[in-house]
């Protein structure tokens, strides 16, 4: 368990008990439906969509033992797998992002996938210099949306 900043992190597959305070980070996370709509801003559509991801590989990412991110991979075509991942506010540029996206090419990779895209918000800057240090690509993008892809 690597410690960043005094703080101890620790990512590992999503457990059942984890549903909860899943729910919970996810009722505090802001900005609501700004990354493309998500995390969906109707507390019910919210636990919805949550529960609709049964069948993804999902990881948690824990801060001092408070779970603080979500990252899902998502079954794709061509052996392609979709990721999404979001980190609660409280603790973003603390490297919990790219600990939850390092095991989940772990995870992809163990699964047999073949590559992994993510979709991002283009003003989402953040995002596409941590998607390039993991040596994603741009494959494309619009006003709005930009996707990336890693070649596993």
């Amino acid at each position: 368990m690597p410690v960043l900043a005094g703080r101890e992190l620790l990512v590992r597959r999503l457990k059942d008990e984890d549903r909860l305070p899943l729910e919970a980070m996810y009722d505090t996370i802001l900005p609501l439906g700004e990354a493309l709509g998500l995390p969906p801003r109707d507390a019910t559509l919210r636990h919805e969509w949550l529960a609709g991801m049964r069948e993804a590989i999902q990881l948690a990412g824990f801060v001092d033992g408070r779970l603080a991110g979500h990252l899902a991979l998502f079954p794709g075509d061509d052996g392609a797998a979709e990721l999404m991942c979001f980190v609660h506010q409280d603790f973003r540029r603390q490297g919990l992002a790219t600990a939850l996206t390092r095991a989940a090419v772990e995870e992809a990779q163990a699964a047999g996938y073949r590559r992994i895209a993510v979709f991002i918000d283009t003003h989402n800057k953040g995002a596409r210099q941590g998607l390039l240090r993991f040596g994603f690509r741009p494959v494309w993008e619009d006003l709005e949306e930009a996707e990336y892809s890693l070649t596993l």
